[in-house]
């Protein structure tokens, strides 16, 4: 119902009257909200608005990736206690949340911050502090990025050009799995999970429009060359796989592909295991006993998220058979590493890690170097479209700011007119469908203003508010 018509349902000198206080409603709410658009009044219930220049949101990257850094550098940097991590991350001045990704390829942090706070230097003092790392080069080999920058990186990252390996798919599985504990912790925001969300159906759609992992060197596949290059053919060795997380069943998924069937599993518990065996295949084993036994097995794959060393000299020695035992191949795919360093001091131990890959992923990456160009435009595309819609949120605080204030002035307003008119109740109802009606279309242009402007990253009109009554 238009408000002539409702106008005419009340009686001319109530009509004046109604009139008269719609005015005054109307003038108060110009004069609030060109005050507010100015900078007057920015608070609501003790909290800023989001539009002012205090609280406008940015995001950050800092991390560090196998570009720059050897598996040891990034075993170094892996935090060992993330809970508390996040902890002193939430602590931080500014931060409003924080996702860790931290695979064998890289340990990234990505951060909501407010972007009048330097938050940048605060967190590699931390994360060098948290793992005794020198912070002088922890700035050397960190990359740090904000804003767009952030957007693209994540979604290049989903895609699988920033992996070793391009185009592998388990990055999105770490992707996922990082969030989750992110929101399980409470660390994460609001603009991170999308952030995530949005990021990694881009990259799954970037994915299927270009084939860029159809046909990729798996990191299960070049984990078994490695091998083959020590051991030769592996369809009669004895293998044990310590692992039954998501690169445990990679590299079974890579073992099932060849044919080959003589591989023991040990997991953190035996029913995680077993139901690990039953779905990938392999022979369940506790693996308190089976690292006993290491001397049956010609190849040992380690691949687990233990905080400490799972193999020592103190249980291999042991089980060496002196000069005329086989040698005894270790690939460790762990992030931490879980396999200590001084065994590659023992004769007749080989220890392979993720650096091990790199000759056979560098084959792979200049094979495909076609689809990463046809990939990349679409990456930008994708991470243009992920900023304009999270740059649109912007606005949704002021615009629920302004309809919560707006709403209460008339509230005010059309209790004072009651309570001079005396009106029936039918005839309050009409004036206050019709002063809800004037809130509604008075706000309407503004609030279109107000998210458009954020769509397009015009901060300054999102600032100066008082512009909202402006037609484009």
């Amino acid at each position: 119902m238009g408000i002539c018509k409702i106008a005419y349902s009340l009686d001319a000198p109530v009509l004046n009257l109604a009139i008269r206080k719609a005015e005054y409603l109307i003038l108060g709410l110009c004069i609030w909200l060109a005050c507010t658009g100015y900078g007057l009044i920015s608070k609501r219930d003790g909290q800023p608005f989001c539009a002012t220049p205090g609280c406008v949101r940015v995001l950050v990257n800092i991390g560090v990736s196998y570009r720059r850094a050897p598996l040891s550098t990034l075993d170094a940097l892996t935090l060992r206690d993330l809970p508390g991590f996040y902890n002193i991350l939430g602590s931080i001045p500014g931060i409003k949340g924080a996702v860790v990704v931290e695979t064998c390829n890289r340990v990234d942090m990505f951060i909501d911050a407010d972007e009048s706070v330097e938050v940048n230097e605060k967190i590699l003092w931390n994360w060098a502090l948290e793992t005794k790392f020198k912070l002088h080069e922890l700035r050397r080999l960190a990359e740090q990025r904000t804003g767009g920058q952030v957007l693209e990186y994540l979604v290049s990252l989903a895609s699988g050009l920033e992996s070793m390996l391009v185009g592998e798919s388990q990055i999105l599985g770490q992707l996922k799995s990082s969030l989750i504990e992110a929101r399980g912790l409470a660390a994460s925001s609001p603009t991170l999970s999308k952030t995530f969300e949005m990021s990694i159906a881009a990259g799954t759609r970037i994915r299927d429009q270009t084939g860029i992992g159809q046909g990729t060197v798996s990191l299960g596949s070049a984990a078994l060359k490695v091998a083959e290059a020590t051991l030769g053919n592996l369809d009669r060795v004895k293998i044990l796989l310590l692992g039954t997380g998501q690169i445990g069943m990679v590299l079974m998924k890579a073992l099932k592909s060849r044919r080959i069937t003589d591989v023991t599993v040990a997991g953190r518990t035996r029913q995680r295991t077993e139901s690990f065996c039953r779905t990938f295949g392999g022979k369940p084993a506790d693996i308190k006993n089976v690292t006993s036994q290491l001397g049956l097995f010609r190849l040992v794959m380690v691949a687990t998220r233990a905080k400490g060393y799972l193999l020592t000299k103190e249980i291999v020695v042991p089980q060496l058979k002196g000069d005329h035992s086989p040698k005894l191949i270790i690939l460790d795919l762990s992030i931490p590493r879980n396999v200590s360093p001084d065994l590659e001091q023992l004769k007749g131990v080989v220890i392979r890690t993720i650096d091990d890959l790199r000759d056979i992923t560098d084959q792979a990456v200049s094979v495909r170097k076609t689809l990463v160009k046809e990939a990349e435009p679409k990456i930008e595309e994708a991470a243009e479209k992920i900023s304009a819609l999270l740059r649109r949120e912007e606005a949704e605080p002021m615009v629920s700011d302004l309809y919560h204030r707006a709403d209460k002035i008339r509230r005010e307003e059309l209790e004072k007119a009651l309570s001079k008119l005396n009106l029936p109740p039918h005839q309050q109802e009409v004036l206050e469908t019709m002063s809800l009606s004037l809130v509604r279309k008075l706000l309407a242009q503004p609030v279109v203003n107000l998210r458009e402007a954020a769509k397009k990253g015009d901060r300054k009109l999102l600032t100066v508010a008082g512009q909202i009554f402006e037609g484009e």
